[in-house]
């Protein structure tokens, strides 16, 4: 029998998990953000503002945007956490995002760890992931220890910082992590504070059982969802040992497993590929599909444990 590695008996919504706006230090107020998401074509977004008490760039207040919602597009209560306590980061501060937040989740204390934030925020309720690793220039020792703090995610991709700074990605620290042995998934948002100027590079597709708050967050956690700068994955299915890939036109799907193992398929305007899963001896894989742009789509790791 096949396996579908991504699918629901809803629809798959198109949504930002990472943006900002005048509440923080964005340059759109969040009725324009709402507004100016919902015109590119996306279902949902999430205002996650900077929670701190620096009001050069932060708020000590989540805001709760879900008065502007609609039938056909809904934000998700976010924010994005800050403590002291990081390594290189100018303010010394952890950078994490939640979405799905109570509106009245506190800020984090003068004495709080990264890692007890993560715990906080996710027995709230939270998604949670681990914030541009590559910008704020992420240890190890400290991905290791929001691992174990129950981090839900990884962004691989982050748009903002990578137009405006150029460090904007987040594999090698994912896959640290994976090899450590941690069940994470991937994400890639725009981290927005001017739109459109730095918007819509970033998002990720959520097959939920329905488009409002809970839905969303329900699918987040089960890893039910795909992470793309541009190509869309049309089909993830396991049928015995064979992988079968569909995307919009891309020049080349790879599959990367752990140790350093891959296998990559090159083409023009490809749109099906199958690898051959008897082949690799590996605890996990995740396939990414690349465009002739250079942008691309990223499934969710999956673990050979969870697929038998």
């Amino acid at each position: 029998m096949a396996t579908t590695l991504f699918s629901s008996s809803g629809g798959v919504y198109r949504g930002n998990l990472h943006g900002h706006s005048t509440h923080s230090d964005g340059r759109n107020s969040p009725a324009e953000v709402v507004e100016l998401y919902r015109a590119a074509g996306y279902d949902f977004t999430c205002l996650s503002e900077h929670l701190w008490s620096n009001p050069r760039f932060s708020a000590p207040t989540i805001i709760d945007a879900t008065t502007f919602d609609s039938p056909d597009f809904v934000t998700i209560i976010s924010a994005e956490l800050h403590c002291r306590g990081k390594a290189h980061d100018r303010d010394g501060l952890w950078h994490v995002v939640a979405n799905g937040l109570p509106s009245d989740f506190p800020m984090a204390g003068d004495t709080e760890t990264g890692p007890e934030m993560v715990r906080r925020a996710v027995a709230a309720g939270a998604y949670v992931t681990i914030a541009h690793p590559e910008w704020c220039c992420l240890t190890d020792e400290e991905a290791r220890g929001l691992a174990v703090a129950s981090a839900h995610g990884v962004e691989v991709y982050n748009h903002s910082s990578a137009i405006e700074s150029a460090p904007g990605g987040g594999i090698a620290t994912l896959d640290l992590l994976l090899h450590d042995g941690h069940w994470l998934h991937l994400t890639a948002t725009d981290d927005s504070h001017h739109i459109p100027d730095d918007a819509f590079g970033g998002w990720v597709m959520v097959a939920a059982d329905r488009l409002n708050d809970a839905g969303i967050v329900a699918a987040l956690k089960d890893g039910n969802f795909c992470a793309s700068s541009g190509p869309d994955f049309t089909e993830l299915t396991i049928d015995g040992t064979t992988l079968h890939v569909g995307t919009s036109p891309v020049e080349r799907v790879i599959l990367a497993a752990d140790k350093h193992q891959a296998q990559m398929v090159t083409g023009e305007d490809l749109t099906m590929v199958r690898f051959d899963l008897a082949s690799l001896d590996s605890a996990f894989f995740r396939v990414v599909a690349m465009d002739r742009q250079g942008r691309s789509a990223w499934s969710n790791p999956c673990w050979m444990e969870a697929i038998g």
